[in-house]
């Protein structure tokens, strides 16, 4: 069908969906022996444990242990620090990945451990941190802790989500 008799039939101009609008034919440069069922030598690495069928952690999250080291690795990190909102992104992660590797050190395993920093400029302002999880009360807790100092504020709070 033409433009012009499309706008006839349909009393507007082309739009972006149009039948007129040519068509883009692309080519694939993927072949066969990239498809997964092809055997090369390459073979899916095996899985170094089975299911254990464990329903109850052997070490419960410490709630109390684990907020000594949120205390404990946000004083010692940001004691000298001032807010600087370049360098505060980099700042947050690190703080995160500090506090997350040593909670793992406890040895919680089979525990997913989910950790968030929030840093801010303290400005004659209030800030409410709030979180919502849906846990399972017997197995899965969480820890929080803060930490302010003369320029900024810092909240870390840590999840525990145990894997069945």
């Amino acid at each position: 069908m033409s433009e012009a008799s499309l706008h006839d039939v349909l009393g507007r101009r082309s739009s972006l969906f149009s039948i007129s609008r040519p068509e883009i034919s692309a080519t694939s440069q993927i072949d066969a022996s990239d498809a997964p069922d092809h055997e090369d030598g390459m073979k899916r690495p095996i899985t170094p444990l089975e299911n254990t069928y464990q329903l109850e952690p052997e070490v419960k999250f410490s709630e109390s242990a684990v907020s000594a080291i949120i205390r404990e690795v946000l004083e010692g990190q940001l004691e000298e620090e001032t807010y600087d909102e370049r360098a505060t992104r980099q700042m947050a992660k690190t703080l995160s990945t500090i506090i997350t590797n040593r909670v793992k050190a406890l040895g919680y395993e089979r525990y997913k451990i989910v950790t968030v920093v929030a840093l801010g400029e303290i400005a004659d302002q209030g800030v409410n941190v709030a979180s919502r999880c849906l846990f399972d009360k017997d197995k899965d807790n969480f820890a929080s802790g803060n930490y302010q100092n003369s320029s900024m504020y810092a909240v870390a709070s840590v999840y525990a989500c145990y894997l069945e």
